[in-house]
């Protein structure tokens, strides 16, 4: 089966789980910014955890040439087949010759479409993620973003049938993208060197996401909380760690992020909530918690124990 782009949106990107454990090879790990909402996407499109998919950011539009089954996720997304309106979170069969256009119904957050099959799309270290800054991955092996004429390939069954079985992830169970609760964040390395007050200060404040985000970080506006380090080290960063450079105003690190960072981390934020917050759009306003690696811990095997189970009674 071929794809093709018709409208590339604003930002699209093939992304799939990542180069794991390429760090220390120097290349970043990159990978979904919501990995929950890419799981899921998979999972209804009956997909191995790892087939690529496409995020995108505004709408995005393609063409199938055979008959395919596609599932559309996200923050708010929506989904149009010819014109017409489908449901998202879904299994969703489409016909040969349609036209795919999906998006989110808030401008700047990220959708993701998956295609059943095996996606024909080059790898580089493992990978079919597209880094653009460090010009890996993409169809074209040099960290591209898609654009319009784009074509690739997926070899996947051209006669389904005619009600082919399906999967839906209930209302109820889908990510809550919103930020009433605040995003929990573990210790860091350089917790002690920040002061109890400033420690206070991020913990009580409301912080803005600026406009100076991207798939490598998200910087916040807000209360400063500089720490008392001069100097330190660089070291490996962690999906989600905090760096507080000299002005005092936090960044955190995402998928795209470099491999070391010499700013010292205050936290890191908790598995749970990474993807929740890579949803976030500039102005809106997010609060930080803090909580030990114990309890995060017993957070994730929760929230990953629900998923199994919930993915069992989906089957």
């Amino acid at each position: 089966m071929k794809v093709e782009v018709l409208d590339k949106g604003m930002f699209s990107l093939i992304v799939d789980s990542g180069r794991v454990g390429r760090q220390r090879d120097g290349f970043c790990e990159s990978g979904p910014m919501d990995s929950q909402a890419y799981h899921w996407a998979n999972f209804l499109a009956f997909n191995l955890d790892g087939t690529p998919c496409i995020e995108a950011i505004g709408e995005m539009e393609l063409q199938v040439d055979q008959d395919c089954v596609i599932a559309v996720t996200g923050r708010e997304p929506s989904l149009l087949i010819n014109g017409e309106s489908a449901e998202v979170y879904q299994t969703y069969a489409v016909e040969a010759g349609s036209h795919i256009r999906f998006g989110s119904k808030l401008l700047g957050s990220k959708t993701y479409l998956a295609i059943c099959g095996n996606w024909q799309v080059p790898k580089v270290v493992g990978s079919a993620c597209t880094v653009v800054r460090e010009k890996l991955g993409g169809l074209d092996g040099k960290g591209s973003a898609l654009v319009k004429g784009d074509c690739f390939k997926i070899s996947a069954n051209t006669k389904p049938k005619e009600k082919p079985e399906l999967r839906v992830l209930p209302q109820q169970y889908r990510e809550d993208y919103g930020f009433v609760e605040s995003i929990r964040v573990v210790p860091g390395y350089q917790y002690s060197s920040f002061s109890r007050v400033a420690v206070r200060a991020f913990e009580t404040s409301t912080y803005t996401v600026s406009t100076s985000i991207d798939r490598m970080g998200f910087r916040l506006t807000g209360e400063s909380v500089a720490s008392d380090m001069v100097r330190m080290r660089s070291e490996a960063i962690h999906l989600g760690a905090i760096q507080v450079p000299g002005d005092g105003q936090p960044i955190v690190m995402m998928c795209d992020r470099q491999t070391l960072g010499g700013y010292p981390k205050l936290g890191c934020v908790s598995p749970c909530d990474i993807s929740r917050l890579a949803q976030a759009v500039p102005g809106e306003k997010v609060n930080f918690t803090f909580q030990n690696e114990e309890e995060a811990r017993a957070d994730w095997l929760l929230m990953t124990s629900r998923r199994r189970r919930l993915e069992g009674e989906i089957l």
